[in-house]
């Protein structure tokens, strides 16, 4: 593709210098991708979900994940609980050193001894769980904490919340990384970083608590309630912050987007987009972000930020932290978006022809029904070559269709084995997507065609396009 657009180009010389610069810019992106992932699986990456007839091994992977979604089992306890200091042999700040190699956030706040000590825990139920330390620069915030397991079982602890006050830290994207296994034998202590993103707008109190509730893996209960509270001032890195507010807007395949705010902390830097309301396409991503600072001949780049929010609206980009807000200039590249007309976020259906009416584009099919499937279920697939694999994502389906009369109703679960996920090659840029969509056997007598509304789906858009983000 890059070299069919160069071809197309060599008209203008000018613009073949131009188009040339951003095809080895692009390709020393990949190769800083490379490096970072580097060690995992060559070939086809799959990510996949599965349905409810892998009950049990989906709640497994529960604690392998560290989701923060809860479970109905718990145990009911009225153990007293009563908080305390913690010997300094537990709270050692390097005994959580090993998650820095996993978290470039954490990281900085270790090599900068930015780490508040905390040293408070409480004992329950025969488990003691100690905070450490905590650090937040107003938009994360990281608790190190322990758990020792006292009892006679298994455990796999798992955090349930983390509040300031009455306001509660946003679950989305939290996550706690361990030292070791998330799985604790009788007489064993883990060690876990929890970390999750904090409301921009927010004004939290300093009055913090965080919430911890352990699975027993033998009697298949939570013990709850696990409370630490601690003071936690989220603000307390702003005397070292740099913020931006820029002006202008990237214009990628005419969708406007803004960067409505840049801002450098100890413990990473934070660009935030908007997406203009007006866009004729819904932007779901931009491609290969880069941060280039220039001070005279001297130039840093910043690449592979991590998206720590996204919607329909904005998203922000988090990168590791550097010295690139030392740099007289900063600006932003990216490389296309991942956008789709907004008119076309849906998918038609007959689904008693079995016939696809409408869709986001033309690389979506329905697969041939297997002998065993039954009735009102549907498998899509969409092959994708010029992929951009190391950027793309799923497609994602709303859990509610209408039928042609306009009534809505909701998909049923399935009680099979059922392949929903993606498989990419970043070797050969294709991009493979499988869908599996259960309207339930009496959707065939629904008027038909049935229509899904499309949450996410990936259209990469390739338009080089830069904005200066720093005075």
């Amino acid at each position: 593709m890059l070299e069919k657009e160069e071809r197309l180009l060599m008209q203008d010389a000018d613009e073949v210098r131009k188009n040339a610069e951003a095809i080895r810019e692009m390709k020393l992106t990949t190769a800083v991708r490379s490096g970072v992932m580097k060690g995992r699986k060559r070939g086809m990456r799959r990510v996949y979900s599965y349905g409810a007839g892998l009950a049990a091994f989906a709640a497994a992977a529960v604690f392998i994940t560290w989701s923060i979604i809860g479970s109905p089992l718990t145990k009911q306890e009225d153990t007293k609980l009563e908080q305390t200091a913690s010997s300094n042999s537990v709270t050692s700040f390097d005994l959580f050193a090993p998650i820095g190699a996993r978290d470039k956030g954490f990281a900085a706040a270790m090599q900068q001894n930015l780490l508040k000590p905390i040293k408070q825990g409480v004992e329950k139920d025969g488990y003691r769980v100690d905070v450490a330390g905590a650090v937040a620069d107003g938009r994360r915030a990281y608790i190190m904490f322990s758990v020792q397991n006292h009892t006679k079982h298994g455990a796999s602890p798992i955090p349930d919340s983390l509040k300031f006050g009455d306001d509660e830290a946003p679950s989305v994207r939290a996550e706690a990384k361990n030292v070791r296994n998330g799985n604790l034998l009788p007489g064993e202590t883990g060690y876990y970083v929890y970390s999750t993103n904090l409301a921009p707008s927010a004004n939290y109190s300093h009055d913090a608590t965080l919430s911890v509730k352990v699975w027993d893996t033998v009697s298949q209960y939570y013990a709850k309630g696990l409370d630490i509270s601690f003071d936690l001032d989220t603000s307390m890195l702003n005397g070292q912050e740099h913020v931006y507010h820029p002006e202008g807007a990237l214009t990628i395949d005419g969708q406007k987007i803004e960067v409505s705010q840049v801002q450098f902390t100890p413990l990473g830097t934070y660009v935030d987009l908007k997406y203009d309301p007006s866009n004729t396409k819904q932007v779901f991503k931009v491609i290969s972000p880069v941060l280039i600072g220039k001070s005279g001949d001297k130039i840093e780049k910043l690449y592979y930020p991590e998206m720590i929010s996204n919607d329909n609206t904005q998203a922000t980009l988090w990168y590791k932290n550097s010295p690139i807000d030392q740099m007289e200039t900063t600006s932003l590249k990216v490389f296309g978006i991942g956008a789709v007309d907004k008119e076309r976020l849906k998918i038609v259906v007959d689904l008693n022809k079995r016939e696809l009416i409408s869709a986001p584009d033309e690389k979506l099919q329905i697969l041939p029904p297997e002998p065993e499937e039954g009735a009102g279920e549907i498998n899509f697939y969409r092959k994708v070559e010029h992929a951009q694999a190391e950027n793309n994502f799923g497609m994602s389906l709303s859990d509610t269709f209408t039928d042609a009369s306009g009534n809505k109703h909701k998909r049923q679960p399935l009680n099979k084995l059922a392949t929903t996920g993606t498989s990419y090659s970043t070797k050969t840029d294709i991009m493979e997507d499988y869908y599996f969509y259960y309207f339930g056997e009496e959707a065939a007598d629904y008027p038909q065609p049935l229509t899904i509304e499309v949450k996410k789906y990936w259209i990469p858009v390739m338009e080089t396009q830069s904005i200066q983000i720093t005075p």
